[in-house]
């Protein structure tokens, strides 16, 4: 989905498909293979402009940031209706990761709202630890775009490999533990050229549902 805003039309739909107002809020798409859930508005815009979802057929949503629970609703309306995947892109720091989970599990502190309402199976796609590292092989970062982790973010990542955290599993733990000692950002990939991010996406999303 690409320029459209996220509205409360999609919590207050029924079982059915109407709002309060009776009138039927459907969804219908020819050819996506995915849903792509973005963690920044920046990144999303920037993958819109080069109409990543032509390359690869997709419906690309952004929650900009910790999603609301709109956005939640429409992700799992999209993905209950349509019977499509859910991936996830997010910058290499546990924050991110902690965005994504969101969509899977909001926790205890939302109330009503939060657990498994509109919960959705959601991949942590990327940008994860290891690719970084192979990129950073292959293509040497600067070292400004190498982070160093806060105490805060040390507590995100107990949180989130700890064996009772729904979220990843238990190779995906064992990667951020081992493997998640700096914080890079999504934007990072400019570095490697213009339009490297929009090819790794492409190539990451034709890996999986090709």
């Amino acid at each position: 989905i690409q320029g459209l805003p996220i509205t409360r039309e999609w919590i207050e739909r029924d079982e059915a498909g109407r709002n309060d107002q009776g009138v039927h809020i459907g969804v219908t798409s020819k050819n996506a293979k995915c849903i792509l859930v973005i963690e920044k508005e920046g990144v999303y815009n920037r993958l819109s402009e080069e109409r990543l979802y032509d390359r690869f057929p997709c419906i690309m949503v952004t929650g900009k940031g910790v999603p609301d629970l709109a956005s939640r609703a429409l992700v799992k309306t999209l993905h209950d209706e349509l019977d499509l995947p859910v991936v996830g892109l997010c910058d290499m720091n546990p924050y991110g990761i902690s965005v994504l989970s969101v969509y899977h599990c909001a926790g205890n502190r939302m109330g009503v709202d939060g657990n498994y309402r509109y919960s959705v199976p959601i991949e942590w796609m990327g940008l994860r630890p290891t690719e970084v590292n192979a990129l950073h092989e292959k293509h040497h970062f600067p070292e400004t775009v190498f982070q160093a982790l806060t105490d805060l973010d040390r507590k995100r990542i107990e949180s989130l490999t700890d064996e009772m955290s729904p979220y990843l599993d238990d190779d995906e733990k064992d990667e951020v533990a081992d493997h998640m000692k700096f914080k890079v950002e999504l934007e990072a990939l400019y570095w490697l050229g213009a339009d490297f991010m929009g090819q790794w996406v492409y190539k990451q999303l034709q890996r999986r549902f090709a």
